[in-house]
């Protein structure tokens, strides 16, 4: 295996992985605010640029 191909490989599971990360991000927030809602709850949400910040109040 090549340094290139090694290197490309790389690039791919580092991305792979932020992207993973994000997704999962995102999943718990809208967990969390839907749990407000099944509660009967308004949920109140402060979020930053993409959500990685992220928090929810009831």
């Amino acid at each position: 295996m090549s340094v290139r191909n090694k290197i490309n490989r790389f690039s791919f599971v580092c991305a792979a992985c932020i992207t993973l990360a994000a997704a999962l991000n995102y999943g718990s927030f809208n967990f969390a605010k839907n749990a407000c809602v099944e509660n009967n709850k308004t949920p109140f949400v402060d979020k930053s640029f993409l959500a990685i910040n992220w928090s929810v109040s009831c």
